[in-house]
């Protein structure tokens, strides 16, 4: 419809005024919209039409369009003919397409029949009325169809037709669903599609109310998840099915039975629920279900944390006597696991089910464009995960940042420990794999190592380097989010991120404090201050004011009385960090001995080890992560901005700006975690169980993007297809409470090619003396001075060198920057040390050469000094014999 342009505003008050009175007015037809309605006619009459039944063929619902304008009083101008034959057409394609949503007529036909009635009111109402009047004739079309009955020989469970609908969003229309007892159905369709929607609307009676829908909800269906209502309660796990009302009837012995027959121990039934791992939950949901007796197995995403052994059990359960009599219907993105289980494939298709015999095999024979479900790299979804920036003191990316030597951790209860004496690092090069059977302590590993849990008394502590930025996405990845279904994921990471912190991890360590870390905050301490002299001038003379610093301290035990001279005060908290003399000193406020809050001016600033020999621990790590956070929060949190970072793993506006989190599909849920842990730009991403909820397009994208991620990667994963190509280093944790370490040596690859790519840098700078000019733009010629190399220096280089290496070898990775640092010393020692060899040699040849030169010159001289010594003595001799002879003549 196009805009009415009036000519000035008087007409336009005019015709608001009496706007009520012309509502039934005919109203002129724009002759652009009538010109596009009747091209659009004959190009449409000139296709080939399939045969449709009578009722619903244009000239049909012309009639009847016509009866539903005279109904709400809508007169039609006579040149307006032509568009309620289009109209018409109109209505007949979505009676064909049986699709009847009033927001898809409105687009259609209201928006022309807009064009020849005047007010929207009633155009809204002619066109519902007119939907409705539609649909009537199409009803009895659809109970003559060929009906979908599933094949086999046991009974038809069910035979319904329904709709469904979540949020605004329609999910299917008008769909059959059909199944028989004792059959194992697969339902398939791309992320967001519905499938958990469907079977959460079917096990919770969502679907009453539509028609067939009654019969459904008869059925007794029992929807089986992991993440199972109370699953942090710290109750046993016998006890937590005897709170359920529906299984408390059954009574104690009966549910250990139960829990028996699936292989739980007594050790695991009276364990607490909340230390389960993610595979014995599962068990339990199941459990639960054969308890109930259910005639409708719902299983969403069953294998997720199961290992390879109890997907073996549950494939031999869905498929053995337990299930014989019962239906079941699983969402699953496992092809191995799906091809062993599926005797019927339920497809999503243009917003209905279709149905397909046999297993996954045979429905990619039938449905071909449906292998892109089962394959992570025939993919065109892409994820890009942001460059983490540089780490301070860290120059070699295969240098431990996080690192655990000699590790224990036993449950609180527990009679063994989990872990003994465990070794294991991290670095930004790292692309680890950790894998074990459900229950080992992988997921207690890594909480240990990120700090949500502390390690055993007596143990080492875990080393991380003070400014890494980790991202932590656990097991359970919908606990990031269960508190904020009411938010969009934007306002998600509005709110996690304001303040500069992430406020999931503060709340996390906050949560692990013990009851002796929090009775540190109350503790007075003695503080002995001392006065460092200020700086003197040339002549002597003090510049500047003394400043009083922190000397040291001791908690003040009760009852006793402070020294003279001293101070009592609380640390209230540390509100920032320095460095000096290569080490970290704290910003301490204090607060008085009552909790008085003391002045700024009164901050010191204590060494890192006093604070930590004090249990000051979990305050400084605070600190280092705001410092951490900072460096890495270079991202305004916008709604913009926000949504673009969820771009960059899937979530789209769609659903990232305008979606609730309830909303969300659990492969949705799982990119918007992932997606927020990376909000400021970590060094080492943990990711635990990442292959959940995802499909194969998703999974495609996340290995692509760690491939190319340029910090460090740690999983959990029972998916050896996902991990296989992207993880060398693997971490096996088979249950004995060890941890074995393999492929860690392509880190020695790593680092040998670092090493040569900064020679090769080195040499290819430019240097200082090549850039040299005069006034003129003469290039000057610089010569360097011969540098005065101590050789005890380059000595003790080489013995530090093979010291270093040495440990590297026994598998101390946290020395390689020492080692780059050392070599490129003794690198330019040697070079220095042969330059001045060189010289020396030098030196001496031309001293030999001037010593030969005076030889010979002295030798010179010595026969010219004889020569004329014999020269004197002739002509003496000549004067003597002449003299003689003048003599004698005399």
């Amino acid at each position: 419809q196009r805009p009415r342009h009036y000519p000035n505003r008087q007409r336009a008050q005019t015709e608001h005024k009496h706007s009520k009175q012309n509502r039934r007015r005919p109203r002129p037809v724009d002759a652009h919209l009538l010109g596009l309605a009747i091209a659009q006619q004959e190009q449409q009459s000139k296709m080939s039409m399939n045969e449709l039944p009578e009722t619903i063929r244009p000239e049909s619902l012309r009639p009847l369009l016509e009866a539903t304008l005279g109904e709400v009083g809508a007169a039609v101008p006579a040149e307006g003919s032509l568009i309620l034959d289009y109209v018409a057409k109109l209505a007949s394609n979505q009676c064909e397409a049986d699709s009847f949503h009033k927001f898809e007529w409105d687009k259609t036909c209201g928006a022309y029949l807009s064009a020849v009635v005047s007010d929207e009111a009633t155009v809204s109402e002619a066109t519902a009325k007119f939907m409705d009047a539609c649909e009537k004739r199409v009803a009895p079309l659809r109970n003559v169809q060929e009906l979908d009955i599933p094949e086999g020989e046991g009974e038809i469970l069910c035979n319904v037709e329904f709709k469904l609908a979540y949020g605004g969003k329609i999910l299917l229309n008008t769909t059959h669903f059909h199944v028989r007892r004792g059959r194992i159905y697969g339902l398939l369709g791309h992320n967001g599609c519905g499938k958990s929607t469907l079977m959460r609307a079917i096990s919770s009676g969502q679907l009453a109310g539509f028609p067939g829908a009654e019969e459904l909800m008869k059925l007794r269906a029992c929807f089986v998840d992991h993440d199972i209502d109370g699953s942090d309660a710290n109750t046993p796990t016998l006890e937590f099915c005897l709170q359920e009302p529906i299984l408390a009837p059954l009574g104690r012995e009966k549910i250990r039975d139960k829990l028996l027959e699936m292989e739980f121990t007594e050790e695991l039934i009276e364990k607490p629920i909340c230390n389960l791992s993610g595979g014995w939950k599962m068990k339990l949901a199941l459990a639960r279900a054969m308890l109930l007796n259910a005639d409708l197995l719902l299983l969403d995403e069953p294998t997720n944390h199961l290992d390879v052994q109890k997907q073996a059990w549950l494939v031999k359960f869905l498929t053995g006597p337990d299930c014989a009599h019962v239906t079941t219907l699983v969402v699953s993105h496992d092809s191995k696991f799906l091809n062993q289980v599926l005797t019927d494939v339920i497809h999503y298709e243009n917003m209905r089910l279709k149905r397909y015999t046999g297993n996954l095999d045979a429905f990619v024979k039938q449905c071909p464009m449906a292998k892109a479900y089962f394959s992570i790299h025939d993919t065109q979804m892409k994820f890009t995960f942001p460059v983490p920036g540089p780490l301070e003191g860290v120059k070699s990316k295969t240098k431990a940042i996080i690192q655990a030597k000699n590790l224990s951790f036993t449950y609180p209860g527990a009679t063994k420990p989990t872990l003994v004496d465990v070794s294991v690092q991290a670095s930004q090069a790292s692309r680890i794999a950790c894998i074990g059977p459900n229950g080992a302590g992988k997921s207690t590993l890594i909480k240990v190592l990120v700090g949500e849990t502390k390690p055993d008394p007596g143990s080492p502590e875990i080393y991380r380097h003070q400014n890494c930025r980790i991202a932590y996405v656990a097991q359970h990845a919908f606990h990031h989010i269960e508190k904020h279904l009411e938010m969009s994921p934007v306002e998600y990471i509005q709110w996690r991120f304001s303040g500069g912190l992430d406020k999931e991890q503060q709340a996390m360590e906050a949560a692990q404090m013990t009851d002796e870390e929090k009775a540190k905050l109350n503790q007075a301490f003695i503080v002995y201050l001392k006065e460092t002299s200020s700086e003197l001038d040339e002549a002597g003379n003090e510049t500047g004011e003394r400043k009083i610093e922190f000397d040291k301290m001791e908690p003040l035990k009760k009852g006793q009385k402070p020294p003279p001279d001293t101070q009592v005060r609380r640390i209230k908290q540390l509100v920032g960090r320095r460095t000096r003399h290569n080490e970290y000193e704290y910003e301490v406020k204090w607060a008085a001995p009552d909790g008085t809050a003391l002045d700024d001016s009164k901050n010191l600033y204590l060494p890192r080890l006093v604070l930590d020999a004090n249990g000051f621990y979990k305050l400084m790590k605070t600190v280092d992560d705001k410092i951490a956070a900072e460096s890495g929060n270079v991202k305004p949190l916008t709604t913009s901005c926000i949504q673009a970072h969820l771009d960059n793993f899937g979530l789209h506006e769609e659903f990232g700006t305008y979606g609730k989190m309830k909303n969300l599909s659990g492969g949705q849920k799982v990119k918007c975690v992932i997606g927020a842990s990376m909000w400021f730009c970590p060094h080492l991403v943990i990711l635990d169980e990442p292959t959940n909820y995802l499909d194969r397009d998703s999974l495609g994208a996340l290995s692509a993007a760690i491939k190319e991620f340029e910090g460090g990667v740690l999983m959990i994963s029972h998916n050896a297809e996902f991990f296989s190509d992207i993880a060398p280093e693997v971490w096996e944790v088979p249950g004995d409470g060890k941890v074995y370490v393999s492929g860690a040596e392509w880190m020695e690859a790593i680092r040998k090619k670092e090493l040569e790519e900064a020679k090769a840098k080195k040499k290819a700078a430019p240097t200082q003396e090549e850039e040299k000019f005069d006034a003129l733009g003469n290039k000057i010629e610089a010569k360097m001075a011969d540098a005065d190399v101590d050789r005890d220096m380059v000595k003790k280089l080489q013995k530090q060198l093979k010291s270093l290496k040495d440990r590297l070898k026994k598998g101390d990775a946290s020395v390689e920057d020492e080692i780059l640092e050392v070599e490129d010393k003794l690198e330019r020692a040697e070079a220095a040390l042969k330059k001045e060899k060189e010289a020396l040699k030098a030196e001496k040849e031309a001293q030999k050469k001037l010593d030969k030169a005076a030889k010979s010159a002295d030798k010179a001289a010595g026969d010219k000094k004889k020569a004329t010594g014999d020269k004197k003595k002739a002509t003496g001799d000549k004067k003597t014999g002449d003299k003689k002879k003048a003599a004698a003549k005399k």
